[in-house]
Order: structure tokens, then C-alpha cells, then sequence
């Protein structure tokens, strides 16, 4: 006796959310980096803090844009295409904010630094995409296809596992007191890079010419049958990607035991944490850290350095004689 167009309710609107609960911190740690590499603030602090904000409250009223051909009223469908197409607005001020904090910048080309902008790239790519799958004509004709599968890849696997790639490379020397090898790590980021448009751009191609997921011989039916050099290039490509990762694995293993050792702050960042030692002792500091500014204070005019850590006072301003 129940009704299956409720379960879909139901399963979407926690399922749904649980995306932005994945990308949300990746987007956080991918600020930091940018800022820390670029060796400028943060462009738009705000502006950044009040789209996470958008983000958060539009991403749990836009669940039924998973439902459009579920039968559900055209009109509920019509207020989920359009709460879908608005949070694109948040999305895009923190993809121009990232571009405004690296242009003009000094960037750093580390291995952080290379997969955070990896990951503006790709979270751009994937979000267009949902921009053409939140309109319901669209959704219609590519749902169920290889279209959204490939979307839901460049958000969450090209984006997210980007960023926390990038992060761990970054956050790495303040676990262990110890850096991982860049070389091994650029190896790593290029491998993972192509191999994995390699695999995701392609089934937007195929999405595109209505290639259907969830079937286990799509090539049972003619019409697909000249499409198979593709989805085998896709297979290749997808190996490829995964066998990327052993390198990471040996680089995260090997680094924890004879990388090279480094201070509190290898990469010159301004954060509390890299203040504390490296690893951080029990209660993190060993001493009591008195806060002057906000952590994203790059070529500061008031500073020799080109970055200014939080904990460091302000230089006594010089009287007039």
C-alpha cells in the first residue's frame, strides 16, 4: 500500500543534500590553498560566506529536479527547475571570487596549488552541465543517460576528491612534520587530470546522443552498436584513473616515514595552525596564540614577508618627530 512517488520524495530530500554536505568543505579547503598560493587574500570574504549560506538553504529545496519524468505535478516540477537554476547564482560568485583571488597573483605552482585549480575547472565544467539538466525539456530527453552520470562525476569526483587530494598534500607536513614528494605528487595530479576527462567528458558525449545507463548490454540494442569504441576508450581511461591512485598511496606511505622534514610553516601560510608545531603536540600549541588578524593577510603592506601570520604583533607605527 505505499506510494512509490513519496518514497522518491522521501529518498531525494536527505539524498540531495548530501551532496552539497561533501562539496561544501571541499570548496573551504580549496579558499585557503588558492589564497595561500596566489599569495593574496581571499577576494570577496563575504560575498563567499553569504553563497556558502545560498548553497546550504537552496540545496534542500531542490530535490525534485531528480524527478522530473517521475510523474509528480508539471507545476512542483516548474518550482524545482527554477529553485535549480538559482543556486547556480551562489555557485558562480565562488568560481569568480577564486578567479579574482589568483588573478594578478604571485601563484605558487605546488602540488596543493595545482589540484585546487583543477578543481575550479572542474566544478565549472559539471556545474554547466546541471545548468542544461535543471530545465525540464532538457532533463526529459537526457535522464537516465550517461549525460548525468558524467555530471554528477565532475562535481563530486573532478571537484570534491580534487580538492581533498590537494588538501592532503597541503595539510600533509602539519600531520606528520614531514613533506610528501612534489615530484611523485604532479605525477600523480597529470595522471589523475587526464585519465579522468578521459572518462567523464566522454559520457557527456554519449549522454548527449542518449547512451542509457543501468543497462548491462546497452549493445544488445543496434542503435548503440557503433558507439562501443567509445565506451571501451572510457574503460581504458577509468583504469587508468584508478591505477593514478597507486602513486598517491606510495607517495602519502613512504613521505610519512623518510620525507623530507620540515618546520611549522613550509608553505609560508598565515593560518593558526601552521603557528603550532609540526605534528601539533597535546592542546596543539606550545604557547598561548594572541590572534591580530584574519588568516588570509598575503602581501600585506605592513609585513616584510609576503604573507602575515596571525599570531605575529603589529610593528609599533612610527611618530611623526
Amino acid at each position: 500500500g505505499g506510494q512509490p512517488l513519496l518514497w522518491q520524495h522521501l529518498f531525494w530530500f536527505y539524498s540531495h543534500p548530501a551532496v552539497y554536505i561533501m562539496i561544501l568543505p571541499a570548496m573551504g579547503m580549496v579558499s585557503d590553498m588558492l589564497s595561500c598560493f596566489a599569495r593574496k587574500p581571499l577576494f570577496g570574504y563575504k560575498p563567499m560566506v553569504y553563497s556558502i549560506s545560498g548553497i546550504a538553504g537552496l540545496g534542500f529545496i531542490v530535490w525534485g529536479h531528480h524527478m522530473f519524468v517521475s510523474g509528480m505535478n508539471p507545476v512542483l516540477g516548474m518550482t524545482f527547475m527554477v529553485a535549480t537554476m538559482m543556486i547556480a547564482l551562489p555557485s558562480a560568485v565562488k568560481v569568480f571570487n577564486w578567479l579574482g583571488t589568483i588573478w594578478g597573483g604571485q601563484i605558487h605552482y605546488t602540488t596543493p596549488m595545482i589540484f585546487a585549480l583543477s578543481f575550479v575547472s572542474m566544478f565549472v565544467i559539471g556545474g554547466l552541465s546541471g545548468i542544461f539538466m535543471a530545465a525540464t525539456p532538457v532533463d526529459i530527453f537526457i535522464h537516465d543517460t550517461y549525460f548525468i552520470v558524467a555530471h554528477f562525476h565532475y562535481v563530486l569526483f573532478a571537484g570534491t576528491a580534487m580538492a581533498v587530494f590537494g588538501a592532503i598534500y597541503f595539510w600533509f607536513p602539519k600531520m606528520f612534520g614531514r613533506m610528501m614528494n612534489e615530484t611523485l605528487g604532479k605525477i600523480h595530479f597529470f595522471l589523475t587530470f587526464i585519465f579522468l576527462n578521459g572518462t567523464f567528458f566522454t559520457m557527456h558525449v554519449l549522454g548527449a546522443v542518449g547512451f542509457p545507463r543501468r543497462l548491462a548490454d546497452p549493445y544488445h540494442y543496434e542503435t548503440f552498436r557503433h558507439l562501443l569504441p567509445m565506451n571501451q576508450f572510457m574503460t581504458w581511461c577509468a583504469i587508468g584513473m584508478v591505477a593514478s591512485q597507486v602513486i598517491f598511496a606510495w607517495n602519502f606511505i613512504s613521505s610519512m616515514f623518510v620525507g623530507e622534514k620540515c618546520g611549522r610553516n613550509p608553505w609560508g601560510a598565515n593560518g593558526l595552525e601552521w603557528q603550532a608545531p609540526s605534528p601539533p603536540g597535546h592542546g596543539n600549541f606550545d604557547f598561548q596564540p594572541v590572534v591580530y588578524r584574519g588568516p588570509y593577510e598575503y602581501g600585506h603592506p605592513d609585513s616584510d614577508k609576503d604573507y602575515y601570520p596571525q599570531t605575529e604583533p603589529p610593528k609599533p607605527k612610527s611618530s611623526d618627530s
